[in-house]
Parts: C-alpha cells; structure tokens; sequence
C-alpha cells in the first residue's frame, strides 16, 4: 500500500465501495468443528450466517480442521452446503471491504488476523469463556478489535464494563422449529438436562429413595444425543429439570418450554434476559419484576427430588395450572426466526455492514481533499 499514488488509492477505495454496495464483499466467520455434536452457540453462528445469505450476502465459514466433520447430522443440508474453507490449506483472499466474525474463544485468531485490513467483530456468547482463552492483560483493542455482537443484553452490559469504548450489537439467538409442542399427550417422563453426571446422580438416587411409591416414574438423561432426539424427548417428557451456570444463554431451558414440558430450572450463576420478567419503571430503565413464570425455579439442587415429586402428583391428579402452561408457550416468544432476522439486518446490514460502507466514502473524500496517506486506508 505504501507505493500507491493518489490514483491508484482512488482506485482501491472505490472498488471496496462498490463491493459494498453491491453486497459482493465477502462475510466470514471462523467455526471450530464439534464433530457432529450439537451445539447451541455453533449453532447461533450457523443460524446468522443463513440469515445473512438469505438476505443477499456472500457468506463463507472458516475453519483449520484438518479433517472437517461439520454440522450436516444435527443442523442439516442448508447449514453444511455453506461454503467453507481450511485457511491451512486454503489461500483465501481478504480484502478491506470484507467482514470476519471470530467466536470470544478463539482469542488466537484474534491475535493471528489482527494486520488482516478487513473489519474484525467478536462474536460473545459466553463471558466466562472470554475470561478463560483471553491471555492476561490483552484486550480486544490489543488485537485491533473494538466491535463485538452478543447475543443478551445482560451480555452486552458484562462487555460494556469489562471493555469501556467497546462497541456491542445485540442479535438475539432464535429458538429452532424443531422444538415445538404437539397434540400427543406426554410421558410422565422427567428429562434431566446437565452437564454433569454427578447433578443427575443427586436427582435420581435421593427421589427414588424418598419416593419409592414412584418407582414407576422414569428420568432420562439427554447428554450427547442429537438435535433430533433432543427434540423428541422434550416434547415426550412431560418435565424437564434444566441446570447449566456456565452457558450465558440458556437454550435448553427455553426449548423444552416451546415443546410444552414443564420446567423446573435452577436460577443460573449469570441471568440472562429471559431468566426475569423486566417492566418500565419510572425513570425509563427496564427493572426486573421477579423471576419468569414459565419455569419453576429451585437455587439448591437439594430441593429438585421433593419438587419432581410435587409436579408428578400435581400432574398425575390433572391439577397443573393452566397459567403455567400459557406462560410456557409464551417464554421462547422473543427468540422466534423473524426476531432474530430482525437483528440481522439492523446490527449487522446498518450497524456494521452500512457504516463500514460510510467510513469508506468518507476516506474517499479525504483522499481526494488530499488529506489522507495510503497507511490511513487500513
């Protein structure tokens, strides 16, 4: 770049301009491959990048898989037929008019693309990851960075106070149509959704030794199936028991609710958005008004034997709230498709996209008031 005259600088300028403007720049964002596991937060990135392809953009995934299991198993065809492309063994061309969204964990990446001169986002799901690949003492700014798409408010108020000056777009995830509740009558079946072994162990054993009048009651535990089955057994069970303080989101809990089964969830390390009911209180801030009533909430997992015994009298006399139920089919009404294309198009097609459109023009008009030098077209 340090050898281009003023023409020449002209030149490249408005050949990213029209690129922008014809939406032909190139969108990429950087997967880590889960071998075919389900995962919500792959599946977030997968989600965007279909919603940015139907909206017209040119979309590719990257990866530095050596052998590249992908998504077609559990997220299907229209996912998987994305182009992607091994950055090891693939010469891929970046140019300044392009976008590269790298997951919070990837910290590496960050650090590898930071001369790249395309526009690099951060996509945060989850805080606690950042923490734990981010190294010590670097910031995103460190790394050329100063925009990042979360998927909660609540996120984007951790990222505001860990990064001062850090620029965040909230996309909300949406909530797959594969989960979603039907006319066949559920299983008195208790799904157990944890990460851990141990907290099902601690559920199961204590309710069978205090109820052995339920010993006909079954549990089941939904780690490492498919989305399908995952999807299946939520709108089956007739209760789900939802546990996870690492996740920032919460998908499981949200899911189970559209598929009709009721909730019992454990009040997360970290809330998010959906964990209360928030209201308008009078100096214009959203205040929280109690926790959501769709789900029945429990902080000790010591209590979750005795309340699965609750639900499943309650439930066997036909005496379980209408109420809940109502709430249940309205917990996951934020984090429909069209909400989340929504965010698409104003965080990434305005916020991001139509303002890196408009910081170009303005360089052009610098260049030609001969007020800008080719080390500024970075």
């Amino acid at each position: 770049m340090a050898e281009l005259n003023k023409e020449e600088m002209l030149r490249v300028v408005e050949d990213n301009i029209q690129k922008m403007e014809n939406k032909s720049f190139n969108v990429f964002f950087f997967v880590i491959d889960t071998k075919g596991n389900p995962s919500g937060s792959l599946e977030y990135i997968y989600r965007t990048a279909l919603t940015l392809k139907e909206l017209g953009y040119n979309v590719s995934m990257l990866h530095q898989e050596e052998e590249f299991v992908g998504v077609r198993d559990w997220l299907g065809d229209a996912a998987a037929d994305l182009p992607h492309h091994n950055i090891e063994k693939e010469n891929v061309e970046i140019s300044a008019s392009d976008f590269l969204f790298i997951p919070e964990i990837l910290s590496s990446v960050m650090s590898q693309t930071k001369t790249l001169p395309c526009k690099r986002v951060i996509i945060l799901q989850n805080h606690s990851f950042m923490a734990d690949f981010m190294p010590v003492g670097a910031t995103p700014f460190d790394m050329n960075i100063n925009e990042m798409v979360v998927t909660t408010k609540a996120l984007k108020d951790i990222a505001d106070e860990y990064f001062p000056g850090i620029k965040t777009h909230v996309v909300r995830p949406m909530i797959a149509p594969v989960f979603r509740n039907n006319d066949t009558p559920k299983k008195l079946i208790i799904n157990v959704v944890s990460r851990s072994q141990d907290d099902i162990s601690r559920i199961v054993k204590p309710f069978y030794w205090k109820y052995p009048v339920y010993k006909w009651v079954s549990f089941r535990d939904l780690r490492g199936v498919t989305q399908e089955v995952f999807a299946d057994a939520l709108r089956e069970g007739a209760i789900t028991v939802w546990m996870d303080d690492i996740s920032d989101f919460g998908y499981s809990a949200l899911e189970a609710a559209k598929s009709g089964s009721i909730v019992l969830a454990k009040v997360p390390a970290t809330p998010t958005d959906w964990t209360f009911v928030y209201e308008e209180s009078e100096d214009g801030k959203n205040a929280s008004n109690g926790l959501n009533p769709a789900f029945i909430w429990f902080d000790d997992i010591r209590r979750v034997p005795d309340m699965v015994a609750s639900v499943v009298r309650t439930w066997t006399l036909d005496r379980i709230p209408q109420e809940l139920y109502d709430n249940l089919d309205n917990a996951a009404k934020d984090y429909t498709y069209d909400a989340h294309k929504a965010d698409v198009e104003k965080e990434y097609g305005k916020e991001l996209f139509d303002k890196r459109l408009s910081d170009f023009k303005e360089v052009l008009a610098q260049i030609k008031n001969n007020k800008l030098t080719p080390n500024d077209l970075k």
